[in-house]
């Protein structure tokens, strides 16, 4: 029984499709929005392969992952995951007005081109090497101390954001590369 599961579980994802067996719709719009799952479960349930950073410019937590049927696709599946930071001085103070914004890395990831055309022509953002002659998309987010970084390779759509961590832009632009880099 259970090899006939795991037939079952590998012919869902192998087919291109999401597999939303263990998977709880937060809400159906335009887009197909599941509750965040833990990462075992996501990679069950997303039509592809999904790699993470190993490289953080901080000690991090990770989120689930949030999955979303784009314009309620299960072949057009959009994850996302985020790692928060945890060290000492970013952390909310209880009782306190004033609180920090927390430094944060967004990292997405689409089966399909989303949004990257749309970018590569828009003057805001400005190309840049990331690895083995992969060029990226990035822009500076100045309201939130960062940036972002967007790249297409072998038929995904790659996001990258850093955000509340620095006001420099050769910080931010060599801290997001060295993310790219060890996805």
């Amino acid at each position: 029984m259970a090899s006939f599961i795991l037939l079952v579980m590998s012919a869902c994802t192998s087919n291109g499709t999401l597999d939303t067996g263990n998977l709880e719709v937060e809400q159906e719009d335009i887009n197909t929005t599941y509750v965040p799952v833990e990462k075992e479960i996501a990679e069950e349930a997303i039509p592809f392969e999904m790699e993470y950073p190993s490289y953080f410019p901080f000690r991090n937590e990770e989120t689930k992952v949030f999955i979303t049927g784009w314009k309620n696709s299960k072949e057009r599946v959009v994850a996302s995951i985020r790692y928060p930071s945890v060290e000492e001085d970013d952390k909310w103070q209880e009782g306190s007005i004033v609180q920090p914004a927390i430094p944060n890395v967004n990292y997405t990831v689409a089966n399909f081109d989303r949004y990257y055309s749309k970018y590569s022509d828009l003057n805001e953002y400005k190309e840049i090497e990331i690895k083995n002659g992969i060029t990226g998309l990035f822009k500076i987010n100045e309201e939130m101390n960062g940036a972002e970084l967007h790249w297409f390779k072998d038929k995904r759509e790659y996001n990258l954001s850093l955000m509340y961590f620095s006001e420099d832009v050769e910080e931010l632009k060599t801290e997001l590369v060295k993310i790219a880099d060890s996805i």
